[in-house]
C-alpha cells in the first residue's frame, strides 16, 4: 500500500512542476492533480489501520471496584 501511495505522491509531484506553456496544459495539469488527489485521499482512508488497544481502567474480573471514602 505504501508503494501505491508514493507512486501517486510522485504523480502529483510531476503534475504540479510541470511547465505550463497554454491553456490546454493548466487545464490538463489541474485535472490530473484533481483526480490524482482523489485517488490518492481514498487510497488513505481505505488504507487498513490496526486499532490501537488502550490499558483498561476497570477492575480484573472478580476483584471489586475501589471505593473512595
Amino acid at each position: 500500500m505504501f508503494l501505491i501511495d508514493a507512486l501517486l505522491i510522485l504523480a502529483m509531484l510531476f503534475f504540479l512542476f510541470l511547465p505550463i506553456t497554454d491553456r490546454r496544459t493548466v487545464r490538463m495539469r489541474l485535472c490530473m492533480l484533481g483526480a490524482l488527489l482523489a485517488v490518492f485521499s481514498v487510497s488513505i482512508t481505505r488504507a487498513h489501520v490496526v486499532p490501537v488497544l488502550l490499558a483498561g481502567i476497570a477492575s480484573p474480573p472478580g476483584m471489586a471496584p475501589h471505593a473512595h471514602q
